[in-house]
């Protein structure tokens, strides 16, 4: 359920008379929402105070529109730290438990390449959110769902192929959150990899993207078994 589809919900959910519907929307429409203020609680306080709709119902609105959309939280997060490391990692380390941070004790001679260590397999962890590319919306409001049809780049940057020996990419959209695995020598020999990512850059790094309408090309690297670290290894052996 996106945003749109959520303000039907809400409107169709009122009981009232259509001139209050109707006064009602006119005045959201002429509103300026400041965060954390927004039109659509805006919009339910009035219909409540209309007498059309109750407490009840806009639990029920509420909590079926969470259920739909329980990544969104994910693109509240503004810090790349945050997002890229913080969740990202945890995540991927919460589908495998052998998954381990890296050390020198593990690696003498670790030195920050990688993230994560799985039995002597070096893995590199990216991620991305797919958001809608013709929107100037914070990053909540134009995130998109796994069916959507709106246009979409994910862009997964800083890839050292040469430093570690998996890739995993977490593609996060509003309703589903999607692994890729793939190995070093596959990232570095897609098409759409591209080095140099910055000017001035000698090769040590690149990113690659993928658009909405080339997505399905990724789909043999896709996780659909829940077995992380089966796909990891499978992975490393090329």
């Amino acid at each position: 359920m996106e945003l749109l589809e959520l303000k039907n919900r809400i409107t169709t959910s009122f009981s009232g008379t259509e001139d209050d519907l109707r006064e009602v929307l006119d005045l959201i429409e002429q509103d300026q929402p400041v965060f954390p203020f927004n039109e659509y609680e805006h919009l339910i306080c009035n219909l409540i105070e209309k007498g059309g709709l109750n407490y009840n119902q806009y639990i029920e609105i509420r909590s079926e529109y969470i259920s739909q959309n329980p990544n969104l939280w994910i693109f509240e997060i503004s810090a790349p730290r945050g997002f890229g490391e913080k969740f990202a990692q945890t995540y991927v380390k919460g589908k495998c438990s052998k998954l381990k941070t890296p050390s020198k004790k593990l690696d003498p001679n670790y030195a920050g390449e990688y993230d994560l260590w799985l039995d002597g397999i070096t893995i590199e962890v990216k991620a991305s959110r797919a958001v809608d590319s013709n929107s100037e919306e914070p990053l909540y409001v134009k995130a998109l769902a796994r069916d959507t049809n709106r246009q979409f780049i994910m862009n997964f940057q800083q890839l050292k192929p040469q430093y570690c020996d998996v890739f995993i990419w977490v593609a996060v959209f509003r309703d589903e959150i999607v692994l890729w695995i793939m190995s070093s020598d596959e990232v570095e020999k897609n098409p759409f990899y591209s080095k140099g990512q910055h000017r001035g850059n000698k090769g040590n790094e690149g990113q690659l993207h993928i658009k909405h309408d080339k997505i399905h090309l990724f789909s043999k690297y896709e996780l659909k078994d829940d077995d992380l670290e089966g796909a990891i290894r499978k992975a490393a052996k090329g």
